[in-house]
């Protein structure tokens, strides 16, 4: 997938997946859950990392302005960093647009049945953490760490 200058994450829950079969089979669950194909986002490789941009260093001056903002907003803005380190360090990271609470729900269920794990749901006002990372923590500079 190719870096997007604007990630849209309203009503959107990130999964992070350890390997490609594990993104396979998440993808399957959240199809089996009645999600649309469309719904569904694959990050994957360093270029998808670019997406994420947890700092805004890749989108120059005006993306660090605005993902200061946004860390002043919103609580977990901090964990696009931890996705782009991800995928920077191999994972695959899946986005499903979830809107409503049932729909998150769906989501996160089918999302820890293929291994899923850091998921979290972007909302419009509010953000809300469901799986917290397991296993080895990635590179991410300290002031975004937990």
């Amino acid at each position: 997938m190719t870096a997007r200058p604007d990630l849209e994450l309203q009503d959107r829950v990130f999964a992070v997946l350890d390997s490609p079969a594990a993104a396979d089979a998440a993808r399957r669950a959240l199809l089996d859950a009645g999600f649309a194909d469309g719904a569904i986002n694959r990050f994957e490789g360093p270029s998808a990392a670019d997406a994420f941009d947890g700092t805004g260093r890749a989108h120059g001056p005006i993306g660090r302005v605005r993902r200061a903002i946004q860390f002043s907003l919103m609580d977990q803005m901090p964990d696009l960093a931890w996705y782009e380190a991800a995928l920077r360090d191999g994972r695959v990271v899946l986005g499903v647009q979830a809107p409503g609470r049932a729909g998150a729900q769906r989501a996160v269920e089918a999302l820890v049945s293929a291994g899923g794990h850091f998921i979290n749901r972007f909302g419009r006002l509010q953000t809300e953490e469901f799986v917290r990372w397991q296993g080895p923590e990635p590179a991410v500079p300290t002031l975004l760490r937990r």
